[in-house]
């Protein structure tokens, strides 16, 4: 089945209430296991006291969290929590 097929056939009520959560199941599941590759990809790269910069910041890490990383930018505006993967290396 394409996609068009697939999302066709959820509009005309093919799939039962039970198929339905199944299907969004899986797709929860496959969505969480390629964010926790890419967290894991971006965390090999980091390092506590690198340069990164993020969202037009810069800054250096501090602390290196599950999936996020705190990062003093200094001065006033003091500690971000930034998720890895939007760090990138200075």
């Amino acid at each position: 089945m394409t996609v068009a097929e697939i999302q066709t056939a959820i509009l005309r009520g093919t799939f039962t209430d039970r198929e339905l959560r199944d299907i969004n199941g899986t797709i929860v599941n496959i969505l969480k296991a390629d964010r926790k590759k890419k967290v894991a990809a971006a965390k090999r790269n980091l390092s506590v006291g690198m340069e990164v910069r993020f969202q037009g910041r810069q800054g250096k890490i501090v602390k290196i969290n599950r999936t996020k990383c705190v990062v003093d930018v200094g001065g006033i505006r003091g500690r971000w929590s930034v998720p890895m993967t939007m760090c990138t290396a200075v």
